[in-house]
C-alpha cells in the first residue's frame, strides 16, 4: 500500500510523478527543481511524466521513465538541447550503473531520425538519479560523472552525456542550496523550509496534497502500480507491467483497443487495459 497524500515525499516516485504531469504547476516545479539541483539557469521546458519507451522489438525490453524534461532549442518545436531523466529512488537498485547505461541508450534513441547523419542534433542528456542510499559510499550528497580518456584524464571529452548521482542525506560536496533541497526531497514539510527555493517547492507540494484530481490519480495510480508489481512478481513479467501501464496510458488519451492491437500490442494487454480504465 502507499502512503496517504498527506505524507508523501518528492521521493516517492508517484507522488513526484503526478505534480510534475499537472498541467498548472508542473512545468514551474521542475523548472525549480532542475534549476537548484543542477545549479542552472533553465529556460522553456516540455514535462513528461510516467514516459514508456518500449523495446525496439516485442522480445526486447522497454523502459520507463518517471520523469523527462525536454529543453526546446531557441525558436523550434521539433528538436531539444538538453534532456533531463530525473528519477528519485528509494531502496538499493541492483546493478544500478548497467540499468543507467541501458536506460540512457534507450533515451538516446529516439533523437535521431532515420537518415540523419548529423549527429550535433543529438541533445545534451542528464542523468538524474536521487536516492536515500549513498550509491558510491562516499558522504557526497551529489556526484557527477561523465565520460573521459583515462590516458588523458585532463582532456575535454564531450559527448554531451552527464550522470548525476544525488544523495539525500550526504554531507560532502554540492552547496547549501542543493542540501537543501535533498533534505525537503525526503521529508517534503513546511519545518524542512529553509530558503526561497524550497519554499516554492513546497508550495507546489501543498497546492498537489489540495488538487482534487491530483489526489484521485495519486490513489488510483497507486493501487495500479502496487497490483501491477504483483501480477510481476508472480508471473515473472516485468515488461508486461510497463507494456499494460503504457496501454492504460494510451486508452485515457483516446486511442482505442483496436488501435493498440494494429500498432502491435498483445491483445490480451489492451483488453487488460480498457478493462482498468473503465
Amino acid at each position: 500500500m502507499i502512503k496517504p497524500i498527506e505524507e508523501a515525499d518528492l521521493m516517492d516516485d508517484i507522488f513526484m510523478n503526478l505534480i510534475a504531469a499537472d498541467p498548472d504547476i508542473g512545468e514551474n516545479f521542475c523548472r525549480t527543481l532542475l534549476s537548484v539541483l543542477l545549479q542552472l539557469e533553465i529556460g522553456k521546458i516540455k514535462v513528461h511524466a510516467q514516459r514508456f519507451i518500449p523495446g525496439s522489438s516485442i522480445n526486447l525490453r522497454g523502459v520507463r521513465l518517471d520523469v523527462e524534461v525536454e529543453e526546446p532549442a531557441p525558436g523550434e518545436t521539433d528538436r531539444s538541447v538538453n534532456v533531463y531523466d530525473i528519477e528519485p529512488h528509494i531502496g538499493n537498485e541492483e546493478n544500478l550503473l548497467r540499468m543507467l547505461r541501458f536506460r540512457q541508450a534507450k533515451i538516446d534513441s529516439r533523437y535521431m531520425k532515420a537518415g540523419d547523419n548529423d549527429f550535433s542534433n543529438l541533445p545534451d542528456l542528464y542523468v538524474i538519479y536521487i536516492t536515500d542510499y549513498d550509491v558510491f559510499g562516499e558522504d557526497y550528497m551529489m556526484y557527477t560523472v561523465k565520460n573521459k580518456c583515462l590516458e588523458l584524464p585532463q582532456m575535454e571529452y564531450d559527448d554531451g552525456l552527464k550522470y548525476l548521482f544525488f544523495y539525500t542525506k550526504g554531507t560532502k560536496g554540492g552547496s547549501d542550496s542543493i542540501g537543501n533541497m535533498l533534505k525537503y526531497m525526503q521529508n517534503s514539510r513546511e519545518k524542512c523550509v529553509v530558503d526561497e527555493a524550497t519554499k516554492v517547492i513546497d508550495m507546489y507540494v501543498r497546492d498537489a496534497r489540495r488538487n482534487a484530481d491530483i489526489r484521485g490519480n495519486y490513489m488510483t495510480f497507486g493501487d495500479k502500480i502496487d497490483a501491477e508489481k504483483k501480477a510481476s512478481y508472480e508471473q515473472g513479467l516485468e515488461q508486461g507491467v510497463a507494456l499494460l501501464s503504457e496501454a492504460i496510458r494510451r486508452i485515457k488519451s483516446g486511442s482505442s483497443v483496436e488501435d493498440l492491437i494494429n500498432d502491435g500490442v498483445d491483445e490480451e494487454v489492451a483488453h487488460k487495459a480498457e478493462m482498468l480504465v473503465k
